[in-house]
C-alpha cells in the first residue's frame, strides 16, 4: 500500500496525484480538480454523487449570473418527503409539445397530451406584441394534426405614428393564419380583430411566428391569442 511520505500540499498550492496526474487545489475553501498542468478543470468520474444538504446540484456554478451564463440548480424539496425515490429520465429529448410523465415507479417518459384545456378539447396560446418588437416574433409550436380555429388580436394600447403591420403564420407563409388586412394596430384599446383560418390539419408540427413591420411606431401593445384543437 502506498504511503504519502512528503505531503507537498502543506507548502505547495496543489496536491498532484501520481506523476503527470490531476491536481487537487483549494480555492477560497472549495475543492478544485485541475489537469496536470494546472491550467484547466478536468472531469471527476465516480459511480455515485451525493449532496448532504438541500442546496442540490449546481450546473455552471462558476459562470457569471448574466446573459447566457445563468446557473441551473437541481434540488430536492426541503421538507414534505416521506420516502426516498429514484427518477429515471427518458432515453431521448422527446418531440415538440410532448410532456414528461411517470409510471408511478419513477420511470419518466415523453407522451403527447390526449386531452385539451376545456370540455371541447380546445387550447389557447397567447403571445405579446409591442411597437418595438422584432420583425419576427416566435409564438409557439403547433402540434402535428392540430387545427387552428381562431386567431384574436387584442389591442391593449393603440399604435401611435407610422403604418405598422403584422401577420400570423409560419416561415415562408407568413399570413397563413391571419393577414395584415384583417388587423388594424391603430384602432382603439380593447379592439379585437378575429381571423378564422379554416386550414386543414398539418401532418407535422409548425412553429408559428408573428411577422411585424414596425414602421415609425412610438407606442403600442397587443396580445395575439391562437385557439387550436388538441391532436387526436
Amino acid at each position: 500500500m502506498a504511503q504519502i511520505l512528503d505531503l507537498k500540499a502543506t507548502s505547495q498550492p496543489s496536491l498532484q496525484i501520481e506523476k503527470a496526474g490531476v491536481r487537487l487545489k483549494n480555492n477560497a475553501g472549495d475543492l478544485q480538480v485541475k489537469n496536470a498542468a494546472d491550467s484547466a478543470f478536468t472531469k471527476v468520474t465516480a459511480s455515485q454523487f451525493e449532496s448532504i444538504n438541500d442546496i442540490g446540484l449546481v450546473i455552471n456554478s462558476d459562470a457569471a449570473t448574466s446573459g447566457a451564463d445563468w446557473k441551473i440548480t437541481l434540488a430536492r424539496p426541503s421538507s414534505g418527503m416521506t420516502a426516498n425515490y429514484t427518477l429515471t429520465l427518458p432515453t431521448s429529448a422527446g418531440s415538440p409539445s410532448q410532456v414528461l410523465t411517470t409510471d408511478g415507479s419513477g420511470n419518466a417518459s415523453w407522451s403527447t397530451p390526449s386531452g385539451g384545456g376545456s370540455s371541447n378539447g380546445q387550447l389557447v396560446d397567447t403571445t405579446s406584441l409591442a411597437f418595438n418588437s422584432a420583425s419576427s416574433v416566435s409564438m409557439f409550436t403547433l402540434p402535428a394534426n392540430a387545427v387552428i380555429s381562431r386567431v384574436e388580436v387584442v389591442i391593449d394600447t393603440a399604435w401611435a405614428t407610422g403604418s405598422a403591420t403584422m401577420t400570423v403564420g409560419v416561415s415562408g407563409t407568413t399570413s397563413k393564419y391571419a393577414g395584415s388586412n384583417l388587423i388594424d394596430l391603430y384602432g382603439t384599446a380593447k379592439d379585437i380583430y378575429i381571423s378564422t383560418p379554416g386550414e386543414q390539419a398539418n401532418a407535422s408540427a409548425e412553429s408559428l411566428i408573428i411577422t411585424y413591420a414596425a414602421s415609425t411606431a412610438t407606442a403600442g401593445a397587443a396580445r395575439v391569442l391562437v385557439y387550436y384543437s388538441n391532436p387526436a
